[in-house]
């Protein structure tokens, strides 16, 4: 099985935006850290979702509307794990509000 680090990088918008695409087959992939910073000068309202495929594109929530104030950033420090199909999804009160960098290892 061979083990990489990869990061994604993006802007949250007002509905769903993959900050960890749907993770192919035959691989796991765990998030090690997600950052999620406030780039608007007003507090945003922040969503982080895990759609979990073996539940039938169930939605977990691992954060659900947080507000963020202005300029600051929040890091999701654990660890999360996605199996083939899951998606890790964001999404934000006001479009291109809010930035993220993920940081997880693929194993295939």
């Amino acid at each position: 099985m061979a083990d990489t680090l990869h990061s994604s990088t993006g802007v949250l918008g007002t509905s769903a935006t993959d900050i960890i695409d749907a993770v192919p087959s035959s691989t796991t992939e765990t998030s090690i850290g997600i950052l999620l910073a406030n780039v608007n000068s007003s507090s945003q309202d922040v969503t982080v979702d895990l759609s979990l495929t073996k539940s039938g594109g169930t939605l977990r929530h691992l954060l659900n509307n947080v507000t963020l104030p202005a300029g600051a950033t929040i890091e999701l420090n654990t660890k999360i794990t996605c199996e083939t199909g899951d998606v890790l999804q964001g999404l934000c009160s006001s479009a291109s509000s809010a930035e993220f960098t993920c940081t997880f290892l693929r194993q295939t």
